[in-house]
């Protein structure tokens, strides 16, 4: 598969947002229009000063997913004619933009995805713990 880089937009928090063109050929002249979102997000020891046990949940998140974290969405589209490609991807990309961009940009959203993520890795290490 592809990738290409369409825009890179810096967030007013400073991250920034990559969209990437992951279309194909599907069969004849129908593509499958695909646009992913991504930004990378740096893991903080900042973001746990509130947790009692800060620095082993800082290690434990990157020893886990590694740093930094990635935010990923994906809009995908099935059988889009040829001549409509171009017109659907720009559909895509502008409403993307239109949502992520205040979302992303929040300046709380690194660290409430951090902490996200951290709590996502508890629980799944609460399951594991308690169903061997």
């Amino acid at each position: 598969m592809s990738q290409k880089l369409i825009e890179r937009i810096t967030l007013p928090n400073g991250l920034v947002l990559e969209l990437v063109d992951q279309s194909r050929v599907m069969a004849g002249d129908r593509w499958l229009v695909s646009l992913l979102a991504r930004v990378e997000v740096p893991i903080s020891p900042d973001y746990f000063t509130t947790m009692g046990h800060s620095e082993q949940a800082y290690h434990d998140l990157v020893s886990a997913y590694g740093d930094p974290l990635a935010f990923t969405q994906e809009k995908v589209r099935h059988f889009v004619d040829k001549k409509d490609y171009e017109d659907v991807l720009t559909g895509i990309c502008q409403r993307l933009k239109d949502t992520l961009i205040p979302y992303l940009g929040n300046p709380k959203f690194a660290s409430q995805f951090v902490l996200k993520k951290y709590g996502d890795l508890q629980d799944r290490q609460d399951w594991v713990a308690k169903n061997p």
